[in-house]
């Protein structure tokens, strides 16, 4: 009688095993078919997801080689793609502090930014139905948000040559997206982010940010560095009509806002640069133009550091944007004759204080 029971649990185990595994791959399916026809329904794309994995003693699930087109245009480049998207809730918050949220990790992502003359031509915004098959793909509020080596492009194919502005080693953590004292002791999310400008150079950026506020709220600190400006020759020839024959180029860049109004200043610094390039010669009208710009260039320029730089304040509302040109031209003059911009950020650590927008 004992080794008839065994058997009746080791078979019964066996059939157990067997009916998860079937279930899971069916499951498996079922969510892909279901991810693939979401995100087919956005008008104008074209999605598809080549396999979803499900992990369910983590509660989450993992999209496989996602890739999304643009259909409704002449784009020749996907609007996304990615290798791997994790989504998983957070155990923590959800046990202890009652509060159904969830990660989402992207990994080694690439997006395409394009601009172009026609709405058939441009590739250039989220709107809202993505963000609704988001929610219909992950029902859970987002509270963490990163991205893991990815890489970023803005691209323009009406120009010629054409324009391929890119950052690659893209890494960004966002966190306390849904705004909840239960999750974090403050209202306000937190994104840091680094990467790699044009495949040499190093930006890092740092961001506090209201996401519930009815109006704009926000801090934000921003270093580029270590650029080379010939790198930048395609963009610069297609929207100035000028090239660099050599120097580098950083920025730094600090920016508030609340209650529908916003300030803060740009300080673009190009160092040794040289717009003057001998290829310019075969184009009458591109070579007195450069002539020009490295001309006043020259004039403005820092020479005991070989720099040109300004300083751009801007303030206003949303509506009404106000560049200060007048300080512009001060600040330019300002670097060639009194005190060198050094293109970055006094205290990279000091992110002016964000106070949560007071719910009515």
């Amino acid at each position: 009688m004992k080794s008839v029971a065994k058997r009746w649990w080791f078979w019964l185990l066996i059939v157990i095993a067997v009916a998860f595994v079937i279930v899971h791959a069916y499951l498996a399916l079922w969510v892909r078919d279901y991810v693939n026809r979401k995100l087919s329904e956005i008008p104008g794309y074209r999605a598809h997801v080549a396999a979803v994995t499900l992990h369910l003693w983590r509660g989450a699930y993992q999209i496989h080689n996602i890739d999304i087109k643009k259909t409704s245009g002449k784009v020749p480049v996907p609007f996304f793609s990615a290798p791997l998207v994790d989504l998983s809730v957070q155990w923590h918050a959800l046990i202890f502090e009652h509060a159904a949220v969830g990660n989402i990790e992207i990994y080694r992502a690439k997006m395409n930014l394009v601009n172009g003359p026609t709405p058939d031509t441009r590739q250039t915004e989220v709107d809202a139905p993505w963000a609704q098959k988001i929610k219909q793909l992950y029902p859970l509020k987002i509270n963490r948000f990163a991205v893991h080596n990815g890489e970023l492009h803005y691209r323009d194919f009406s120009k010629e040559p054409s324009v391929d502005v890119m950052a690659d080693r893209l890494q960004m953590v966002a966190v306390n997206l849904t705004n909840s004292k239960k999750l974090s002791k403050s209202l306000i999310a937190d994104i840091r982010m680094e990467g790699r400008p044009l495949r040499e150079g190093n930006a890092r950026a740092q961001i506090s940010l209201d996401p519930y506020a009815s109006r704009p709220t926000f801090a934000v600190n921003l270093e580029v560095a270590d650029v080379p400006l010939p790198k930048l020759n395609d963009f610069a020839k297609a929207y100035g009509g000028f090239t660099f024959k050599e120097g580098t180029f950083k920025m730094a860049m600090e920016a508030n806002a609340k209650n529908g109004g916003y300030q803060g200043y740009v300080e673009p610094v190009f160092d040794h640069m040289v717009i003057f390039n001998e290829q310019s010669m075969q184009n009458p009208a591109t070579f007195v133009w450069e002539a020009i710009l490295g001309a006043l260039t020259q004039i403005i320029r820092n020479y005991p550091k070989d720099r040109f730089g300004t300083k751009v304040p801007f303030s206003g509302t949303f509506e009404h944007p106000t560049p200060d040109i007048i300080a512009t031209i001060f600040n330019a003059f300002r670097n060639a004759f009194v005190q060198a911009f050094e293109g970055k950020l006094e205290n990279w650590k000091k992110v002016p204080k964000v106070e949560p927008e007071k719910k009515q």
